[in-house]
Protein backbone atom coordinates (compact mmCIF):
# COMPACT_ATOMS: atom_id res chain seq x y z
CA UNK A 1 0.00 0.00 0.00
CA UNK A 2 0.98 3.58 -0.60
CA UNK A 3 2.38 5.36 2.32
CA UNK A 4 -0.24 8.04 2.41
CA UNK A 5 2.70 10.21 4.82
CA UNK A 6 4.81 10.92 1.81
CA UNK A 7 4.38 13.69 -0.15
CA UNK A 8 2.54 13.41 -3.36
CA UNK A 9 4.11 12.89 -6.60
CA UNK A 10 4.48 15.24 -9.36
CA UNK A 11 1.55 15.28 -11.72
CA UNK A 12 2.38 13.59 -14.91
CA UNK A 13 2.61 16.41 -17.54
CA UNK A 14 3.53 19.31 -15.75
CA UNK A 15 6.04 21.36 -17.83
CA UNK A 16 9.80 21.08 -16.68
CA UNK A 17 11.07 24.11 -15.59
CA UNK A 18 14.19 25.69 -17.54
CA UNK A 19 15.77 29.06 -17.85
CA UNK A 20 14.78 30.99 -20.91
CA UNK A 21 17.51 32.57 -21.97
CA UNK A 22 19.72 29.19 -21.76
CA UNK A 23 16.94 27.85 -23.65
CA UNK A 24 16.79 30.28 -26.31
CA UNK A 25 21.27 30.87 -26.18
CA UNK A 26 20.86 26.71 -27.36
CA UNK A 27 17.99 27.08 -30.02
CA UNK A 28 20.45 29.77 -31.72
CA UNK A 29 23.51 28.09 -31.93
CA UNK A 30 21.40 25.41 -33.56
CA UNK A 31 19.83 27.84 -36.07
CA UNK A 32 22.98 28.92 -36.80
CA UNK A 33 23.97 26.16 -37.84
CA UNK A 34 21.71 24.54 -39.70
CA UNK A 35 19.40 27.23 -40.78
CA UNK A 36 15.81 28.10 -40.18
CA UNK A 37 14.50 25.32 -43.16
CA UNK A 38 17.25 22.43 -42.09
CA UNK A 39 16.42 22.46 -38.36
CA UNK A 40 13.10 20.39 -36.85
CA UNK A 41 11.40 20.60 -33.08
CA UNK A 42 12.96 17.54 -32.62
CA UNK A 43 16.58 18.88 -32.67
CA UNK A 44 15.22 21.78 -30.67
CA UNK A 45 14.28 19.73 -28.14
CA UNK A 46 17.07 17.77 -28.00
CA UNK A 47 19.24 20.19 -27.75
CA UNK A 48 17.68 21.94 -25.41
CA UNK A 49 16.68 18.82 -23.37
CA UNK A 50 13.31 20.36 -23.01
CA UNK A 51 10.21 18.26 -24.91
CA UNK A 52 8.06 19.62 -27.79
CA UNK A 53 4.96 20.33 -25.40
CA UNK A 54 7.01 22.50 -23.12
CA UNK A 55 8.91 24.28 -25.61
CA UNK A 56 5.49 24.79 -27.44
CA UNK A 57 3.76 26.04 -24.37
CA UNK A 58 6.53 28.65 -23.72
CA UNK A 59 7.45 30.13 -27.19
CA UNK A 60 4.97 28.78 -29.42
CA UNK A 61 6.39 26.66 -33.06
CA UNK A 62 9.40 26.18 -34.66
CA UNK A 63 9.22 29.74 -36.32
CA UNK A 64 8.00 31.40 -32.93
CA UNK A 65 11.44 30.27 -31.92
CA UNK A 66 13.40 31.04 -34.45
CA UNK A 67 11.94 34.39 -34.77
CA UNK A 68 13.00 34.53 -30.89
CA UNK A 69 16.48 33.70 -31.55
CA UNK A 70 17.04 36.58 -33.99
CA UNK A 71 15.47 38.45 -31.69
CA UNK A 72 18.12 37.67 -28.98
CA UNK A 73 21.09 38.37 -31.64
CA UNK A 74 19.50 41.64 -32.13
CA UNK A 75 19.68 42.30 -28.19
CA UNK A 76 22.69 41.04 -28.16
CA UNK A 77 24.35 43.40 -30.93
CA UNK A 78 22.58 46.23 -29.14
CA UNK A 79 25.09 45.80 -26.21
CA UNK A 80 27.98 44.63 -27.84
CA UNK A 81 27.81 48.00 -29.96
CA UNK A 82 26.75 49.95 -26.12
CA UNK A 83 30.06 48.47 -25.02
CA UNK A 84 32.03 50.27 -27.84
CA UNK A 85 30.51 53.54 -27.77
CA UNK A 86 30.79 53.55 -24.25
CA UNK A 87 34.61 53.12 -24.44
CA UNK A 88 34.66 56.07 -27.12
CA UNK A 89 37.81 55.16 -29.10
CA UNK A 90 39.55 56.96 -31.93
CA UNK A 91 39.17 56.43 -35.52
CA UNK A 92 41.19 53.51 -36.32
CA UNK A 93 41.42 51.87 -32.47
CA UNK A 94 37.78 51.67 -32.74
CA UNK A 95 37.70 50.05 -36.10
CA UNK A 96 40.31 47.44 -35.16
CA UNK A 97 38.81 46.53 -32.06
CA UNK A 98 35.47 45.74 -34.11
CA UNK A 99 36.85 43.95 -36.67
CA UNK A 100 38.81 41.93 -34.48
CA UNK A 101 35.77 41.13 -32.36
CA UNK A 102 33.80 40.64 -34.99
CA UNK A 103 35.88 37.92 -36.97
CA UNK A 104 36.37 36.04 -34.23
CA UNK A 105 32.77 35.69 -33.32
CA UNK A 106 31.85 34.61 -37.20
CA UNK A 107 34.52 32.34 -36.92
CA UNK A 108 33.26 30.55 -33.91
CA UNK A 109 30.44 28.15 -34.12
CA UNK A 110 29.31 24.10 -33.04
CA UNK A 111 30.63 22.63 -36.68
CA UNK A 112 33.06 25.26 -37.25
CA UNK A 113 33.02 29.01 -38.88
CA UNK A 114 29.03 29.99 -38.58
CA UNK A 115 29.52 33.70 -40.09
CA UNK A 116 26.35 35.61 -38.37
CA UNK A 117 22.41 34.05 -37.67
CA UNK A 118 20.77 36.98 -39.06
CA UNK A 119 23.20 37.57 -42.45
CA UNK A 120 23.24 33.15 -43.00
CA UNK A 121 20.05 32.19 -42.48
CA UNK A 122 17.44 34.94 -42.07
CA UNK A 123 18.42 36.13 -45.61
CA UNK A 124 17.08 32.54 -47.35
CA UNK A 125 13.38 32.92 -45.18
CA UNK A 126 13.18 36.88 -45.55
CA UNK A 127 12.08 36.73 -49.24
CA UNK A 128 9.06 34.87 -48.62
CA UNK A 129 8.51 35.50 -44.50
CA UNK A 130 7.38 39.14 -44.00
CA UNK A 131 8.14 38.41 -40.57
CA UNK A 132 11.29 37.30 -40.83
CA UNK A 133 12.00 39.65 -42.89
CA UNK A 134 10.97 42.93 -40.92
CA UNK A 135 13.11 41.22 -37.98
CA UNK A 136 16.35 41.25 -39.76
CA UNK A 137 15.57 44.55 -41.52
CA UNK A 138 15.81 46.21 -37.76
CA UNK A 139 18.96 43.87 -37.19
CA UNK A 140 20.36 45.92 -40.29
CA UNK A 141 18.96 49.05 -38.83
CA UNK A 142 20.59 48.46 -35.71
CA UNK A 143 23.81 48.03 -36.85
CA UNK A 144 23.38 50.97 -39.37
CA UNK A 145 23.07 53.79 -36.72
CA UNK A 146 25.37 52.04 -34.11
CA UNK A 147 28.18 51.83 -36.77
CA UNK A 148 27.65 55.36 -37.80
CA UNK A 149 27.42 56.97 -34.04
CA UNK A 150 30.62 55.31 -33.54
CA UNK A 151 32.30 57.52 -36.78
CA UNK A 152 30.46 60.32 -35.62
CA UNK A 153 31.92 60.05 -32.31
CA UNK A 154 35.59 58.70 -33.69
CA UNK A 155 35.65 62.24 -36.08
CA UNK A 156 35.44 60.24 -39.33
CA UNK A 157 35.21 62.69 -42.31
CA UNK A 158 32.53 60.93 -43.84
CA UNK A 159 30.96 59.10 -41.29
CA UNK A 160 27.84 58.21 -43.83
CA UNK A 161 29.97 56.78 -46.31
CA UNK A 162 32.50 55.33 -44.12
CA UNK A 163 29.29 53.61 -42.38
CA UNK A 164 28.06 51.81 -45.16
CA UNK A 165 31.72 50.63 -46.52
CA UNK A 166 32.27 49.05 -42.87
CA UNK A 167 28.45 47.67 -42.87
CA UNK A 168 29.45 46.03 -46.19
CA UNK A 169 32.58 44.66 -44.94
CA UNK A 170 30.76 43.23 -41.80
CA UNK A 171 28.71 41.49 -43.88
CA UNK A 172 30.93 39.87 -46.39
CA UNK A 173 33.74 38.87 -43.51
CA UNK A 174 30.38 36.61 -42.66
CA UNK A 175 29.63 35.01 -46.07
CA UNK A 176 33.36 34.27 -46.06
CA UNK A 177 33.54 32.65 -42.13
CA UNK A 178 30.65 30.41 -43.15
CA UNK A 179 32.34 29.82 -46.43
CA UNK A 180 35.36 28.47 -44.81
CA UNK A 181 37.96 31.07 -45.36
CA UNK A 182 40.88 31.55 -43.05
CA UNK A 183 41.59 33.96 -40.31
CA UNK A 184 44.16 35.52 -42.17
CA UNK A 185 42.41 36.20 -45.03
CA UNK A 186 39.59 37.64 -43.01
CA UNK A 187 42.07 39.68 -41.02
CA UNK A 188 43.30 41.57 -44.64
CA UNK A 189 40.01 42.20 -45.76
CA UNK A 190 39.37 44.55 -42.65
CA UNK A 191 42.94 45.88 -42.59
CA UNK A 192 41.93 47.22 -46.04
CA UNK A 193 39.50 48.59 -44.77
CA UNK A 194 40.87 49.96 -42.04
CA UNK A 195 43.65 51.46 -44.24
CA UNK A 196 40.52 52.60 -46.57
CA UNK A 197 39.01 54.48 -43.86
CA UNK A 198 41.46 55.64 -41.12
CA UNK A 199 44.59 56.09 -43.38
CA UNK A 200 48.24 53.92 -43.22
CA UNK A 201 49.16 53.40 -39.76
CA UNK A 202 51.88 55.57 -38.65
Amino acid sequence: MQDRTQSPSRPRGRPRAFDRDTVLQSVSARFRTQGFAGTSLDDLASVTGVNRPSLNAAFGDKRALYLAALERNRGWLEQSFGQLIDARLPLRPMLERMFRFTISVYLSGTDGPEGCIALNTAVAEAVTDPEIRATLLRILALEDRAILQLLLQADSPMPQAHMHVVVSVLQALSIRARAGRPREELEAVAASCVELIAGPAS
